[in-house]
């Protein structure tokens, strides 16, 4: 397919899917996204498994840090996808999920590239022999659109106290991210980036109180509805060392927010249980609160992170990865008296074949396979037994590319790569009153590769 019409079909795609996530896409089904903004997806190439800081090739780079983009040669089209199956265990009570979610959107480019060459001279047996040094210089860029938080939760509680009651919250919505990213490579040890993105999204939350009385069921419905806008920035740098056969990469990334506005609008009602012909229906008794906040700013918390990559020739890397996130800094009119910890998050990751583009004078590109596994300490941090809990998570995952190749008129050779990738995923305890989730995610991802804004060489 052209790459122009596959770009169309899958922007539209994504900006359809992305529309439904912000309305409350089958994204997730976890009690613990209702704190905060919901949870958070850390969005990342499936490429780079764990590899956050550090990732960077000829047609991809990661998302967690634009330094990393320095190294793109061609214009690059990524596109994702996931299924989410799992269930949701709390005490006896067992829920269990199936769904979906559009992943990852983005398009990167080369704007600038060139090659400072530099004669040596040097004397070899009596005669002088010239070497030429090669140094490259680039500018590139990348569009992205992604989400960055989901809220999905349903679930409920009763008590006697002071009388046989019910409460029912139900949650959805989520926040995205269009971002804007560039990077420099100066020469083969730095790279710099910068990225700049636009949050927006709507948070639901409603929350049903029941309870019985001598006419029936009588209910309070309190519905909250919190639009979210705002803008996120990273600052990243890649340091590059080839040394023999092995490479070395140290990567880190620095990032913080400005302009977070939010707007919430509340409504509370009076509800009551009709019984008509067997027809059950609820019927508003009465609008106790209608009200709006007006756009009022929050604080979003910053986040750094580190990474080392090592790489032997073209046969393999393991990527070390550390991020920490300052929750503990967040404050949200829209979320009073809720208190969140810093969340720390840890990688691990295994690459066998992992250059990106074909060796030279090799008829096939060997495919990349990958593995590896992650911990979060979450901003969650909840009474369990009378004591602090602080929620884990736990994943593990295995993935492999299928190269596709195309050649061009000037002989040039391009590939394509289709990702596939299983994961496993661990939330929480089933103690105390909390849950533990368990999933299977299964994803699937497209990083087409192409020439752009070349000259055809037949009009």
């Amino acid at each position: 397919m052209d790459i122009k019409k596959t770009l169309c079909i899958l922007s539209l795609l994504g900006i359809t899917t992305l529309k439904a996530q912000t309305a409350g896409q089958n994204y997730t089904l976890s009690p613990y996204s209702n704190f905060g903004l919901g949870e958070l997806i850390q969005p990342n190439f499936l490429q780079a498994g764990a590899a956050s800081q550090t990732f960077s090739g000829a047609y991809s780079y990661s998302l967690m840090n634009p330094a990393t983009l320095g190294n793109l040669r061609y214009a690059t089209m990524d596109f994702g996808m996931h299924g989410r199956f799992g269930t949701i265990q709390s005490g006896n009570e067992t829920q269990t999920f199936n769904g979906g979610s559009f992943s990852y959107m983005s398009l990167a480019f080369n704007n600038y590239r060139t090659y400072k060459r530099k004669v040596l001279e040097e004397a070899v047996n009596g005669k002088v022999v010239k070497k030429y040094k090669s140094t490259p210089y680039a500018w590139n860029s990348a569009i992205a659109l992604y989400p960055s938080t989901s809220m999905g939760y349903n679930y409920n509680y009763e008590s006697s106290v002071p009388f046989k009651n019910r409460t029912a919250h139900v949650g959805s919505g989520g926040i995205n991210v269009l971002e804007l990213a560039q990077a420099l490579k100066l020469g083969k040890h730095i790279q710099l980036g910068y990225s700049g993105g636009y949050m927006f999204g709507q948070l639901k939350d409603n929350a049903v109180f029941s309870f019985p009385d001598t006419i029936g069921f009588q209910f309070v419905e309190d519905e909250r509805v919190v639009d979210v806008k705002g803008f996120q920035h990273h600052a990243g740098l890649l340091l590059s060392l080839e040394k023999d056969s092995t490479e070395h990469h140290l990567g880190f990334s620095y990032g913080f927010h400005s302009g977070m506005r939010a707007n919430l609008s509340r409504t509370a009602q009076t509800l009551e249980l009709i019984s008509n012909g067997g027809v059950n229906r609820l019927l508003v008794v009465d609008t106790v609160l209608g009200e709006q906040s007006g756009n009022k700013s929050f604080t979003m918390p910053a986040s750094f992170g580190v990474g080392y990559q090592f790489r032997f020739r073209r046969a393999f890397s393991v990527s070390l990865d550390y991020r920490k996130t300052m929750w503990g800094n967040y404050s949200a009119f829209f979320n009073p008296g809720g208190t969140l910890a810093n969340r720390s998050d840890y990688g691990l990751s295994f690459i066998l074949n992992p250059m990106d583009e074909k060796a030279p004078g090799k008829k096939r590109m060997k495919p990349p396979v990958r593995l590896g596994v992650s911990m979060a300490e979450t901003q969650n941090v909840l009474t369990s037994a009378g004591n602090p809990y602080t929620v884990t998570e736990q994943r593990a995952f295995v993935g492999f590319g299928i190269p596709l190749s195309r050649r061009y008129y000037d002989s040039r050779t391009l590939r394509s790569m289709v990702h596939l990738q299983a994961e496993y995923l661990t939330r929480g305890k089933n103690a105390g009153g909390l849950a533990r989730e368990e999933y299977l995610l299964f994803s699937l991802s497209m990083n087409l590769g192409d020439i752009w804004f070349q000259r055809r060489k037949f009009d």
